[in-house]
């Protein structure tokens, strides 16, 4: 019995014993600070940022910045090392947790002192991380979350473009208001009033804001574009030279010249009357100066170079972009891109964008250089001359007769010719032979068509071609490679080893200094351990083809159903399929 007695004894103490620690790891119930209003308080249920160590700092930070005049940089030893722990949680690149990063925004917005009329800085984690974590919100989260990021964004940047952006997903809510936004004591009466007093001339401006962007991408302007008569108006320097335009002004006649692809347009500041190439065409709004640039009409702007515009009256959005209709049923684009897309890899752009990068005046004074220093072109003429002249005798042309000599030879006789040949040829003589063997009639086709293609898109870049020009001289280049080549990988074998034959690279020593590296380092790079794409992938620029390859948005580039289609012409020329 005495020992039943002291079994169920122990029996009681470790039950109870382990209380405790049951009890600790509860997760707590998540409840407002006092500052907070039921209404705008979130809860997220998978959030770390209940479990009991973590909600205690949660309080304790909650308790100290009640005060008004403490900063998180000097909070309380005891509540450190819970301080990084909820920072680390909230800032997580991969997976922030949306319920640390509220709670954290919670306690930053209350820092609105650090000491008596000291400003606190009023930036919260929740701002730099609204935009990763905003889709995941459910209907309730999203009306707390946007409220108090909004604020967060009026405490940052004050009033202005910024804010209004923050607030306009709010103003569809029922619950939503400036009165509710600003009746928070985060704000001082000082802050408040001043946001009364310049609130709406700021919304005023902001609603008439207009945005500016090219292929997607917002167009950086020394003007704001506004809205006249019911007209978009934009600079049109900086639109003309972002399109690749070049812009003249004459300050005598006011009359400004835009000239781009071969086509010239002039107008007069404050007149209806413009020409295009010479023909007479009446504008509906005249283009006027302010702060000394010229505005016109956003769809003039476009239209005169053949691009299209939209308006968004929503998000007061004007969308200037390629109109690419031109093109039809073409898939010329898309040869041009594929054939070009190593060049895109190599400059770290973007190779599935026809040009490779967005269009700015930048953007065409970098292409402009590039065609005059490594190429020689300075315009439209030399440029299409330049197309013309490698679509016909290419570098391919000079290994074709390289070849046939080291065919000709006798393995006696190419001996011979290397005996007494210079260093280069040394190692030359026997690659071209090799090149010869393996691919007969094709030669090295495929780098001099990559080069094509990569030069009509350059040349769409820096303002000399249109688009459906640019497409036009890649046709005659598309089709030598749709007729010689069966698919991408072949294709791109064939450049890699044209390029180390026109760079006159001694491969083979090259090869073996690679394979020396990497038994020194011990390292092998990414999908170098096997396969054609391998080995490839050792070849001169071979790391470039294989990022190429491996990254999938860039493959997807890479279709090999174009070499089943065939090559579809633009329409005025009724290509062929």
């Amino acid at each position: 019995m005495k020992k039943k007695s002291a079994s169920l004894l122990l029996t009681f103490v470790l039950v109870f014993s382990l209380f405790p620690s049951a009890l600790a790891a509860q997760r707590a119930t998540p409840t407002p600070p006092d500052w907070v209003p039921a209404e705008e308080y979130a809860v997220f249920e998978d959030s770390d940022a209940y479990e009991p160590d973590n909600w205690e700092t949660i309080l304790g930070l909650r308790r100290e910045v009640s005060w008004g005049a403490i900063h998180v940089a000097s909070i309380p030893k005891e509540l450190d090392k819970g301080y990084s722990r909820l920072y680390k949680l909230a800032t997580d690149r991969q997976h922030p947790d949306v319920g640390a990063l509220f709670e954290m925004a919670l306690i930053e917005t209350r820092l609105y002192r650090l000491e008596e009329g000291e400003p606190a800085p009023y930036w919260t984690y929740l701002m730099y991380h609204f935009d990763r974590i905003q889709e995941s919100l459910t209907q309730e989260q999203r009306y707390p979350v946007l409220l108090w990021n909004a604020r967060s964004v009026l405490h940052y940047y004050g009033l202005g473009e910024e804010f209004y952006e923050s607030v306009t997903p709010l103003l569809n809510d029922p619950r939503f208001s400036y009165e509710k936004l600003m009746d928070s004591v985060i704000f001082s009466e000082e802050e408040k009033a001043a946001f009364w007093a310049a609130h709406a001339e700021e919304l005023a401006r902001f609603q008439s804001r207009v945005d500016l962007y090219l292929d997607g991408q917002p167009l950086a302007l020394d003007v704001p574009p506004e809205v006249r008569d019911g007209r978009t108006m934009v600079p049109i320097r900086a639109v003309a030279e972002a399109l690749g335009a070049d812009v003249s002004w004459d300050r005598e006649s006011r009359r400004i010249g835009m000239t781009r692809a071969g086509v010239t347009v002039t107008m007069t500041l404050d007149s209806t009357a413009a020409t295009v190439d010479g023909q007479q065409m009446e504008m509906d709004v005249a283009p006027y100066a302010t702060d000394g640039r010229t505005l016109i009409p956003a769809r003039y702007a476009a239209e005169f170079f053949g691009q299209a515009v939209t308006w968004d009256g929503t998000t007061h959005r004007a969308d200037i972009l390629e109109n690419r209709t031109v093109a039809g049923d073409s898939n010329l684009e898309a040869w041009a891109i594929a054939m070009g897309a190593i060049r895109g890899s190599l400059d770290e752009q973007d190779p599935t964008r026809f040009g490779q990068t967005p269009r700015t005046a930048e953007a065409r004074e970098s292409f402009r250089k590039n065609l005059a220093s490594a190429w020689g072109v300075g315009g439209r003429e030399e440029l299409v001359e330049l197309i013309g002249r490698m679509t016909e005798h290419g570098h391919n042309d000079s290994f074709q007769e390289a070849a046939a000599i080291a065919l000709s030879l006798s393995e006696t006789d190419l001996g011979a010719l290397i005996a007494i040949s210079g260093e280069t040829d040394q190692y030359m003589w026997p690659y071209t032979k090799y090149l010869a063997e393996k691919w007969g009639d094709k030669g090295i086709l495929a780098w001099d068509l990559s080069r094509i293609s990569n030069l009509a898109q350059w040349g769409y870049m820096a303002g000399y071609l249109t688009y459906e020009e640019a497409l036009e001289q890649v046709r005659p280049a598309a089709e030598l490679a749709c007729a010689t080549f069966s698919s991408w990988e072949e294709f791109y074998e064939n450049y890699l080893e044209g390029y180390a034959w026109w760079a006159r690279i001694d491969v083979a020593a090259y090869l073996q200094g690679q394979a020396i590296l990497q038994q020194q380092s011990g390292f092998i790079t990414p999908g170098w351990d096997g396969g054609k794409d391998a080995e490839l992938a050792k070849l001169p620029r071979g790391f470039y083809y294989l990022k190429l390859k491996a990254t999938p948005a860039w493959a997807a580039a890479l279709d090999n159903t174009l070499f089943e289609t065939g090559v579809v012409g633009l329409p005025a020329q009724g290509g062929e399929k």
